[in-house]
């Protein structure tokens, strides 16, 4: 099993703090049913949210070595896939997405 050692960012901070996972589970029992009709209903692959925190990640902290680390991948297929696929403002607006209230 690879282990990650992923550095919680504030918004993750706040989504948790929120809803503490206690009382709301991270996977709930319908997970694997409603991430596959999301896929399904926009064409998405299997595994586009760790896409997503790939691209997200390299384009707001600019570190294809961090990046690589957190997400268990190489800074070779950081650079070859997800760098420069989204802009910094783009990374600094996905990064700033909290719970409201």
């Amino acid at each position: 099993m690879d282990v990650r050692q992923i550095v919680i960012q504030p918004c993750l901070h706040a989504w948790l703090t929120r809803y503490p996972i206690a009382r709301f589970p991270i996977i709930p029992p319908s997970a694997s049913n409603l991430l596959a009709e999301v896929r399904w209903k926009f064409s998405l692959g299997h595994d586009v949210l760790r896409h997503v925190f790939i691209s997200m990640h390299v384009a707001r902290f600019r570190s294809m070595g961090d990046t690589a680390l957190q997400a268990g991948n190489s800074e070779a297929i950081i650079k070859k896939h997800y760098l420069n696929l989204v802009s910094p403002e783009e990374a600094d607006s996905f990064w700033k997405i909290v719970p409201a209230g």
